[in-house]
């Protein structure tokens, strides 16, 4: 609520002003600021002031006085330290309203430019064009609206400055590289096995990493359910090879694993098999599974990551791009030691699940067998003025593993 004065307060301001107004032509335009068709126009105006404080404060300031006795006042404030802004509007307070009406108006954000990831496609990545934008300096309108009425100059050209964009295509571009490539082979599995890696393949394919993001298969590719899409086939389960929904995704993880180890990824969770894996060298393996075994690894570098995976013809294919290393990164596998493989377990197939249609007593293997293995794995750096170094990523002890042989009832 505004204060009550006394009436001679009253008098008192309209004294203070009487002496302050005279020396200003009410709505006399004194600047206008413009850019292309628009115009900003600064009509020099006396405040009104709502007590006798403010009106004290405005003939201190100098406020409806002649535009020669508040410039020298601005001049002096300038020359004490204050910025062209504090000082103008200091003398002149109702000029930032015009100034921030132009800066508002006169600006384009800038438009960063933009990559989207196609795996299936040709090409694989279409980048839009960034678009450089523009704002007035504020401190730079100030600045000429200073020396404009300092030489008695009425319009103010603006003059904007380019904003860029945080992101162009040039450098969206440096992130399309093949950066590593790895393949497995599943040419010799079951259909339903090769029905899995397939899927899981395709549920990876596509995915896009930012700085800082962290890859799991298993949030990607889901629970390996019927419901999922993913059929019965062989899988590794305390030490043996069964049948279980989701066989051959283990295949999947160890493809995208290889190629993430190879891009220079930062590898936050794998796991070995219990048994050694026929489609990668030991210590190269990535067991997954639904109970809390995952593959994952983070993207730490400065720009994205983008991964294609897919199954064709046999072969299990992992790709990722980004922007290139400064170095070549390849892997070594170091077996330390092999043992005895176990003999053979026999078992009759009373269900006829392997031996249908064979005659009684007849035979058919259902899987090899594995020796037991102690196994290193290495991450090999070769730099571009020859320099060779090999740092060892993993230590792994894997089981020994009868042979299976169905014999028909």
């Amino acid at each position: 609520m505004r204060p009550l004065i006394s009436f001679a307060a009253a008098a008192m301001i309209a004294v203070i002003i009487s002496s302050s107004v005279p020396a200003l032509t009410p709505n006399t335009s004194l600047i206008v600021l413009e850019y292309g068709e628009s115009a900003y126009e600064y009509t020099d105006e006396y405040p009104s002031p709502p007590d006798f404080t403010i009106a004290e404060d405005y003939q201190e300031r100098g406020i409806g006085r002649k535009l020669s006795e508040r410039m020298s006042i601005v001049d002096d404030l300038i020359a004490g330290g204050s910025n062209t802004k504090e000082a103008l509007l200091y003398c002149f307070p109702l000029l930032e309203r015009t100034v921030e009406k132009a800066l508002a108006d006169v600006r384009l954000e800038p438009v960063d430019g933009e990559i989207r990831f196609m795996p299936d496609s040709v090409p694989m990545f279409e980048i839009r064009r960034s678009v450089p934008g523009y704002r007035l300096e504020e401190s730079r309108v100030y600045s000429d609206i200073y020396f404009a009425l300092r030489r008695g100059v009425k319009r103010v050209a603006l003059s904007p400055v380019a904003v860029l964009p945080s992101v162009t295509a040039e450098e969206l571009s440096a992130y399309t590289r093949l950066r590593a490539r790895f393949t497995t082979s599943y040419s010799t599995s079951t259909a339903s096995r090769a029905h899995n890696i397939a899927l899981a393949m395709s549920k990876i394919n596509g995915t896009t990493l930012m700085p800082g993001q962290t890859f799991s298969f298993n949030n990607i590719v889901g629970k390996r359910t019927t419901a999922n899409g993913f059929e019965s086939a062989k899988i590794i389960m305390d030490g043996e090879y069964t049948e279980g929904v989701g066989g051959g995704v283990c295949q999947a993880s160890t493809t995208v694993y290889n190629a993430a180890l190879m891009a220079g990824m930062r590898i936050t969770a794998v796991n070995r098999h219990t048994l050694v894996p026929t489609y990668v060298d030991p210590s190269f393996d990535a067991m997954v599974n639904g109970s809390g075994s995952d593959l994952k690894f983070i993207n730490t570098g400065d720009g994205p990551v983008f991964v294609r995976t897919y199954a064709k013809g046999g072969t299990a294919v992992a790709e990722i791009y980004s922007s290139q290393l400064p170095y070549k990164l390849s892997l070594r596998s170091e077996t330390v030691s092999v043992g005895e493989r176990p003999a053979d377990k026999e078992f009759v197939d009373t269900e006829r699940t392997y031996t249908e249609g064979m005659a009684s007593g007849e035979k058919v293997r259902i899987s090899g067998g594995a020796p037991a293995v102690r196994s290193n794995g290495y991450l090999v750096i070769e730099y571009p003025d020859g320099r060779r170094e090999e740092h060892a990523i993993r230590s792994d002890s894997y089981a020994a593993a009868a042979g299976r042989i169905a014999i028909a009832p």
